[in-house]
């Protein structure tokens, strides 16, 4: 069992997460939240150095490519599928998510990462760089008159690619190469890094009349500032980001008070980054991301506990699950707005990772579970309490 493989990290999520280990424990990870970290590790690096996370490409690796589905939960059989069992929130999610085996055998398929990033992938780069100057061209007669339909971060003809900690990988070189129409935003937290970047990439910079390659540096923690809300109409890529902080963070606490939770996912560097992401995405665009860790603990941590619980939800009721109480479930479920819909996980076959995709929902489209009365009354039910107050019901019988 490699300790850097699916099967290493499922031990060490499941060593870290166990309720009898330490909470303060982390795995031996490097800060990597910490921006000297980078420039530290890119001091001595020249511009012709590549580094490619997860030891996959876009051209030898991710142009198509084989998958094998990955249930984000698996349901119990028939005999142990029954309403007495697990009654407390968090047994209920263990329970599911245990009987997972990504490893195991399933039907194989195949696709591209066009049609896994949903974008267009043209038959040339000369192609792709006029239908890029097609774009703009329409993009700026849409703001010449004043469209109310369009603004200038929500075109129509917006195909652009954000990548998160781009580091010196050729990721953004990539996706040109092979006729993507872009632009390419690659983002990183270190300066030196991208100084390093646009040392590497001026033919995409000054030495061509068509720019569809930008270099940012920003803190993806922070809200991405430096990028307009929903500036971004093709995808938002992460090639391993998001994995490490997770190991980072070590351990996903689960609390029993309400605003303690509340807390914990503002504090969680891995939900800031999917708040951020959600802020410069527009609208039905997927953010896609590659991981080592299963759902149970990557949703977990990258929708928080509130948002996984309604997805695990979703799939045991769209399944005719007698487990989890329907008409009480309605009566206090929770009212939140879902930020992300058509949650996606893959195993890619020839490669020991697994690739995750959310997409953005639509306005008020994450709004259709609110409780009006509940709204009314401007109070909020939890689920947890609703199900402290089951268990104790029960105990009383």
């Amino acid at each position: 069992m490699s300790l850097f493989g699916l099967r290493g990290r499922k031990f060490f999520d499941a060593l870290q997460n166990h309720p009898s280990f330490p909470t303060r424990f982390r795995l031996p990870c490097p800060p990597y939240e910490n921006p000297a970290f980078w420039d530290r590790l890119y001091k001595d690096m020249t511009y012709d150095m590549v580094n490619e996370w997860g030891d996959v490409d876009l051209s030898s690796a991710l142009l198509q490519f084989n998958y094998q589905r990955v249930p984000i939960l698996l349901l119990p059989s028939s005999s142990s599928d029954n309403e007495g069992h697990g009654s407390g929130d968090d047994s209920r999610l263990k329970s599911y998510s245990s009987q997972q085996e990504i490893t195991s055998a399933t039907t194989t398929n195949s696709t591209t990462f066009a049609n896994w990033m949903d974008v267009t992938q043209l038959s040339s780069p000369e192609e792709a760089i006029e239908r890029y100057k097609q774009h703009q061209l329409t993009n700026n007669n849409q703001d010449n008159n004043n469209s109310s339909s369009s603004s200038s971060n929500t075109k129509s003809n917006n195909e652009a690619i954000l990548i998160l900690g781009c580091g010196n990988s050729k990721l953004g070189e990539q996706l040109l190469i092979n006729s993507f129409i872009g632009p390419i935003y690659q983002l990183d937290i270190s300066s030196k890094l991208i100084q390093l970047m646009t040392q590497r990439y001026q033919k995409y910079l000054s030495e061509t009349s068509v720019k569809r390659m930008e270099f940012i540096v920003d803190d993806a923690t922070t809200g991405l500032t430096s990028l307009e809300p929903e500036c971004v109409g093709g995808g938002v890529v992460d090639k391993g980001l998001l994995d490490v902080l997770h190991c980072a963070e070590g351990r996903i606490l689960d609390y029993d008070d309400e605003e303690e939770e509340k807390n914990e996912d503002d504090d969680d560097v891995v939900r800031k980054i999917m708040k951020s992401v959600h802020n410069v995405l527009q609208p039905s665009r997927p953010f896609i991301f590659f991981s080592r860790s299963e759902p149970q603990w990557m949703l977990r941590r990258a929708l928080g506990k509130d948002e996984y619980t309604d997805l695990v939800d979703d799939i045991i009721n769209s399944r005719g699950s007698k487990h989890y109480h329907q008409q009480q479930k309605q009566q206090y479920r929770r009212r939140r707005k879902r930020l992300w819909k058509d949650i996606e996980v893959v195993k890619l076959v020839d490669y020991d990772l697994l690739l995750y995709k959310v997409v953005k929902v639509e306005e008020g489209e994450g709004d259709n579970d609110v409780d009006t009365e509940d709204a009314e009354q401007n109070s909020i039910i939890t689920r947890r309490s609703y199900l402290k107050r089951l268990k104790g019901a029960k105990s009383k019988q």
